[in-house]
């Protein structure tokens, strides 16, 4: 990924992994959230430099594809770049190679600005398309983008219960997009997170949720390690998160 690629290393802690000694999914999207928000303070858009405009980038889709889950001790390099701007969306890639320079994991996502006193969806400002537009990738070495709908629930084979506490917040003040991924996560059975060692994992964030929310967590079973995933927000029954992972 020529043009803005940028590059952070990291080696599996004992915070980042499970039962197995493997990295958790949570930690893994933890980790390439952390290198994107690297570039973008270094490049002067991140949160805090487009404060005065009132707009933050919004992550709305994410696939996560996972080849194999690296081990503790492991030394990691991840490799990321914005790789195109259409209409009001921006899109990202991430690639993560083991110490043998092997791809274990890439990753499409999909952005959006959003106006943070409204809430509502701001357009990108001509100066920021201006100045990245000429230095994204070729297509034909960017990731293919996450576009597919993912089929919504049509029953709830198991559930599980969270509520939004201080520490689950980012810097919006809002439930933080590792969070989401966490609770839909552990209301899969316990046998099949055990053995989660290569999946897809596809996730549409929706809308919000703040302090004190109570969200309920509902999965189904499609078969062959197959589940729809989804987040509601029980004041209102809203569905906040959409999400299906292969296993």
């Amino acid at each position: 990924m020529p043009g803005l690629s940028h590059t952070e290393t990291h080696t599996v802690r004992t915070y980042d992994i499970d039962q197995n000694k493997k990295l958790t999914l949570p930690a893994l999207i933890r980790i390439l959230q952390e290198t994107a928000m690297q570039q973008v303070i270094d490049l002067g858009v991140s949160v805090w430099d487009l404060e005065p405009q009132k707009i933050a980038w919004v992550l709305i889709r994410m696939r996560l594809d996972v080849k194999r889950m690296p081990a503790l001790g492991e030394k990691l390099t991840i490799k990321t770049a914005p790789t195109g701007l259409e209409r009001v969306f921006t899109f990202r890639d991430y690639r993560l190679y083991d110490a043998e320079g092997q791809e274990i994991v890439t990753c499409a996502t999909t952005w959006l600005l959003m106006n943070t006193e409204t809430r509502q969806m701001a357009r990108i400002p001509a100066e920021l398309a201006a100045r990245f537009s000429h230095l994204f990738p070729d297509p034909d070495l960017c990731l293919p983008r996450a576009e597919a709908a993912v089929p919504t629930l049509q029953a709830v084979d198991h559930q599980r219960s969270h509520q939004v506490n201080w520490f689950d917040l980012d810097f919006n003040g809002h439930l933080n997009n590792v969070f989401f991924a966490k609770w839909m996560l552990e209301a899969l059975p316990a046998p099949t997170l055990s053995q989660l060692e290569a999946c897809r994992l596809d996730l549409i964030f929706q809308q919000e949720a703040v302090l004190d929310e109570h969200i309920r967590a509902e999965v189904q079973g499609l078969g062959e390690g197959q589940f729809l995933l989804r987040l509601v927000r029980e004041r209102d029954e809203a569905v906040i998160c959409l999400g299906q992972v292969n296993g």
